[in-house]
């Protein structure tokens, strides 16, 4: 499948974000741990141990991360699979409405001037 994302941006994480999502299976909610790679206002990269995938059919995701101090919540759709290491890289595009956006760039913002703020104080 190719998928051509048209973003303003994507950052980048310095230090990767833990991530829990979840998805029905069998009529069962299943719970499981990633990390987020990179992340933009309407999709992101991430890493999981777990195959997603069964029988071609990719599920639909519950999302739940903090970049800096605000618990997120989305829904997503997996758009890509790449196999790596003992596990795969997923991209996702968030179905999320425009206040998800905004939190998201703020909170990257917030969390960007923290790492800057530590890399000055690291040369110091």
């Amino acid at each position: 499948m190719e998928y051509r994302r048209k973003e303003y941006f994507r950052h980048v994480l310095i230090h990767e974000v833990p991530v829990t999502y979840s998805f029905k299976r069998d009529g069962m909610m299943i719970f499981r741990k990633g990390q987020i790679i990179d992340i933009s206002p309407s999709g992101l990269k991430m890493f999981t141990e777990v195959d997603l995938s069964s029988n071609s059919e990719m599920y639909d995701l519950d999302l739940s991360f903090i970049l800096f101090s605000k618990p997120i919540n989305v829904k997503g759709n997996i758009r890509w699979k790449k196999a790596f290491g003992d596990g795969y890289y997923y991209g996702i595009d968030m179905n999320n409405v425009e206040q998800h956006q905004e939190l998201i760039i703020s909170e990257l913002k917030l969390r960007r001037k923290k790492e800057v703020f530590e890399e000055k104080r690291q040369n110091l």
